[in-house]
């Protein structure tokens, strides 16, 4: 089976996300906002999913893997509809010219999680699709987990690395270079897999591609004008109306992806049709 110890590496991001989000998630578990539980449970099963997958194929369980294969048509579509909530979360909390940090950094989070949804769709969709063809199945499955480290590994640097830690509103500039360090990272990481496994590790350049769009978006759109527009409409929006489009999304993502990777129907021909008539 390919990537032999995948499995140690997805425990290290739950590890990541345990930490990252100990503070403003997991301890004041029962205060936090819905969207936080839409988005953070969702996100939370998801990842050990992929740990289960992986050593579940390691250890040759294959009737927990294909269990949990199937488990994850079910859950990618409340995974898609977390990001949504977290989008809706953005848009309602947004206030023009607010200091605090989730309104100075709105607008690149926002952007931020557009990209990832579209990530999260396309290497969901192609893991379906080529569930047939193991290195490409399972390279795509593993992404996942990359795709969303940098969130809680952001939050491990601005709380536990000195030079990026903060200590006060004069810090908040760090929150930004804290998530773009843990997209370089995430780069470092892929080019690693890539340099190992070359043609094999195409799905990972394929995450690598939408890491990069969002460095370059959520760089560069934190004062961007349309974009805080967009803010306004979306906190005019039922909160209802943006989850569920993000749930229908999953939806259409996981039986699009299911139907897609399905053997082909073998033809008959006539002459053999004949033979049996």
């Amino acid at each position: 089976m390919p990537y032999p110890r995948a499995h140690w590496w997805v425990l290290f991001v739950i590890g990541v996300i345990l930490l990252g989000f100990w503070p403003s998630y997991w301890r004041p578990f029962t205060e936090v906002p819905w969207q936080f539980h839409a988005h953070g449970v969702a996100a939370s099963i998801w990842v050990i999913l992929v740990f289960t997958q992986s050593w579940t194929a390691h250890n040759k369980r294959l009737p927990v893997h294909r269990l949990s294969g199937r488990a994850s048509l079910l859950l990618f579509p409340f995974l898609i509809a977390g990001l949504f909530a977290i989008i809706d979360f953005s848009g309602k909390n947004y206030v023009p010219g607010a200091v605090d940090v989730r309104s100075m950094f709105a607008a690149p989070f926002v952007i931020g999680l557009v990209v990832a949804v579209a990530a999260y769709v396309t290497v969901y969709f192609r893991a379906l699709k080529y569930r047939r063809k193991v290195w490409i199945h399972s390279g795509y499955m593993l992404t996942t987990p990359i795709i969303l480290f940098e969130s809680p590994f952001g939050r491990v640097l601005n709380g536990f690395f000195p030079p990026l830690q903060i200590r006060g509103p004069d810090d908040f500039h760090l929150v930004m270079d804290a998530i773009l360090t843990g997209m370089a990272i995430e780069l470092a990481f892929i080019a690693a897999i890539w340099w190992r496994y070359r043609e094999k590790a195409t799905p990972f350049l394929v995450a690598g591609a939408f890491i990069i769009a969002q460095m370059v978006t959520m760089g560069t759109t934190k004062d961007v004008g349309w974009l805080k527009g967009v803010l306004l409409e979306i906190n005019a929006m039922p909160s209802w109306l943006i989850v569920g489009a993000g749930f229908a999304l999953g939806v259409a993502t996981s039986w699009a992806g299911w139907i897609a990777g399905k053997r082909p129907v073998a033809k008959v021909s006539s002459g053999a049709q004949a033979a049996t008539t």
